[in-house]
């Protein structure tokens, strides 16, 4: 059955009780359900070796972020207007680039560990030591730099990553937070 095109949006419209609403709604309760059990597993054997080696809360705040995601997706036809149109677009431009960007973040974690196992198996001397502070006194931008650049010799790849990541979510939040502004005023 074609919907009537209404240009002025859904906004606080009639509730979808049809079949297909209830069953999004049940698949969401039970997916949750199962997903949650998963995650309670998985927290609860995270001493097991195989687990300890990824990152278990940046694997579960991810899967999470997109969980979340996926219920209001499913949701959003059952309600049918119970919220405004809007909110759609910003779980859609908050919740999905941030899920995204720590689910990869976790996937990069275990390519690195990967490759640093490979590394030991060929280097002998794993250590590295620590470059002497050479600043030119606190508060300065030189100072600073090189600060910088201490902290990024001596992170992991994964610090890096992690920081990259965090640099495109904060990115994210400012795009939002202008075109909020922008819309709003």
């Amino acid at each position: 059955m074609v919907r009537y095109l209404n240009p002025g949006g859904h906004d606080y419209g009639k509730e979808n009780n049809d079949g297909y609403g209830i069953s999004l709604l049940v698949f969401a309760i039970v997916y949750t359900i199962i997903f949650l059990a998963g995650c309670v597993y998985v927290w609860l054997h995270r001493h097991n070796p195989v687990i300890r080696m990824r990152k278990i809360n940046l694997a579960l705040i991810s899967v999470l972020t997109l969980h979340v995601y996926l219920i209001i997706v499913l949701i959003v036809y059952p309600l049918n207007g119970k919220f405004p149109c809007g909110v759609e677009f910003w779980v859609m431009s908050i919740y999905l680039p941030i899920g995204i960007g720590l689910f990869q973040a976790q996937n990069q974690q275990l390519l690195i560990v990967s490759r640093e196992q490979n590394q030991l198996i060929h280097v002998a001397e794993a250590y590295k030591p620590m470059v002497s502070d050479k600043g030119h006194g606190v508060g300065t931008p030189r100072y600073w730099a090189y600060r910088f650049k201490l902290w990024w010799n001596s992170t992991s790849r994964q610090g890096k990553y992690e920081s990259f990541v965090f640099a495109g979510i904060v990115i994210q939040y400012s795009r939002n937070a202008y075109v909020a502004c922008c819309n709003l005023h």
